[in-house]
């Protein structure tokens, strides 16, 4: 589908179109990153020039400085029959070049004495494949030995739109809450021999607008370690429930990426009571991070949930030990988190590969920061959670109960409706480090009991409330886990 000539977007923008023209163009503007890209530079340059004009003074000569720059408005016959025949002041400095973000570079006239403004195009492709009424168009790579990103657009033609929209019986794409391609994707890595090379994860990024990427993670090995050129095939085949095949073959090169590519580790450990956590392991490289952190219960603490698992009979029940941390750059803010993969070890130890984009919010899908940025691990402290198993038999104006460290101190009724009551509960436990539990409360005889969440006070009471049939005079509130807190505060400077 053609984009739109510049003074046809400059009309919609001074709202002059029909009802009819305005649809049309916003139809296009959904899947258009280049008419959307003179859309935002035009409300910027709005924005700038009623700042301008509501300025008490101008520079001298602002004025002449200006008209002199204007050459007569030539209409042209269009295909559409626009009535909007003169471009507004707005857009005509801005198509002489003030402030426009679509005008990327200028260029010396013969006698070096004016510019002459350049309209940026779209950027050209550097693959590309076409099927089923869809083109697809890989853009930008960005690669290192951590993550591979290949960012495409795709661009489908006018009837698979209008089938993708009718079908989802809508009008514009942003009104439909699905993706336009199959997840996952289907992507590897190989040598230049075609033989597979390990990969840890094939995503598919999210960056809007039918421009997207797949992000391949390789994984080093020592039998098959990354070689400095690969190829990354990627392969999809449905598009806005189009069926067909778009492959793509894309040569992959980290030779310049690998020197800057730099390891680590950090051999202290934390010690606690009923785990320790440690040691850091740490790759940095140009585009992404990682982050490898170990972290195990003590024996005492192991053979304490063993006890609790068995006791319930349950052999599903599980416990986790999760570090909060982050990694800062040097003025405080933090990288982007790009996934995180946790592996359990029967329960009773635990690694997290933590994946960072090289970037902090605000910054581009393309942009990274540079290698010489300081930057800071910060762990915040652990959260564990752990299984439990205490249950108490609770009648009306039940008091004074102990179990495991739990105790009940009252247990109070109110009407709630005629046929139902309201039950709280008021408790303490003097478990440490406890932030908040899990507990089933109801009647034996229910099918399903109510399931509540309860955070407890730093002094470590609770309150649980719940609406019961005035026929259930006894209760059983089973605790099934409890979420801890250990807060500890630390710092390390990973480069």
């Amino acid at each position: 589908m053609k984009c739109f000539e510049f003074d046809q977007l400059a009309a919609y923008m001074d709202g002059v179109l029909s009802q009819e023209e305005k649809k049309h163009v916003e139809k296009h503007l959904e899947f258009c990153p280049s008419c959307r890209e003179v859309v935002t530079a035009l409300q910027n340059e709005d924005a700038f020039l009623q700042e301008t004009i509501q300025s008490p003074l101008l520079p001298a000569g602002f004025d002449d400085e200006v008209l002199s720059k204007l050459e007569p408005y030539q209409t042209k016959r269009k295909r559409w029959n626009w009535p909007y025949q003169l471009l507004t002041a707005a857009s005509i400095i801005l198509a002489f070049g003030i402030g426009a973000s679509f005008f990327s570079d200028t260029q010396k006239s013969d006698t070096g004495n004016s510019d002459t403004p350049v309209v940026q195009e779209e950027k050209e492709a550097l693959y590309s494949v076409k099927d089923a009424g869809v083109l697809l168009e890989v853009t930008d790579i960005s690669v290192s030995p951590l993550k591979i990103e290949i960012f495409y657009r795709l661009k489908p033609e006018e009837w698979v739109l209008k089938n993708f929209l009718k079908k989802h019986n809508v009008e514009h794409l942003s009104q439909i809450k699905v993706e336009y391609e199959t997840l996952p994707p289907n992507g590897k890595i190989v040598d230049l021999n075609g033989q597979e090379l390990p990969q840890r994860e094939v995503s598919l990024g999210s960056n809007g607008w039918l421009q997207n990427s797949i992000v391949i993670k390789p994984s080093e090995v020592e039998e098959l370690p990354l070689p400095d050129t690969f190829r990354a095939q990627i392969e999809f085949d449905d598009f806005f429930m189009q069926e067909g095949e778009w492959s793509i073959d894309v040569p992959i090169d980290v030779t310049k990426a690998k020197t800057l590519t730099k390891s680590n580790s950090h051999n202290i450990d934390f010690m606690f009571d009923d785990f320790y956590a440690g040691p850091l392991k740490w790759q940095l490289s140009t585009n992404a991070h990682q982050l490898q952190f170990y972290a195990e219960y003590t024996e005492n603490k192991k053979d304490q949930l063993e006890e609790i698992i068995k006791a319930r009979e349950n052999e599903d029940l599980t416990s986790m030990i999760m570090p909060e941390l982050s990694i800062l750059n040097s003025a405080g803010e933090e990288l982007l988190v790009d996934g995180l993969n946790i592996s359990s070890h029967m329960g009773e130890s635990f690694t997290f590969d933590y994946d960072f984009a090289n970037r902090v919010k605000g910054m581009g899908v393309l942009e990274n920061l540079p290698r010489s940025e300081a930057l800071t691990l910060k762990l915040k402290g652990f959260r564990i959670e752990e299984p439990e198993n205490t249950q108490f038999e609770l009648t009306d104006n039940n008091n004074e109960l102990e179990k495991n460290g739990w105790s009940i101190k009252s247990v109070t009724v109110e009407q709630d409706t005629a046929n139902s009551k309201l039950v709280t509960i008021i408790g303490e436990t003097n478990i440490r480090d406890i932030e908040s539990f899990v507990a089933e409360i109801g009647d034996k005889e229910w099918v399903t009991n109510e399931v509540v969440n309860k955070m407890v006070t730093s002094e470590g009471t609770f309150i649980i409330q719940t609406i019961m049939p005035n026929s259930v005079t006894n209760y059983q509130l089973d605790i099934t886990s409890v979420t801890k807190w250990f807060e500890y505060e630390w710092e390390i400077m990973l480069w």
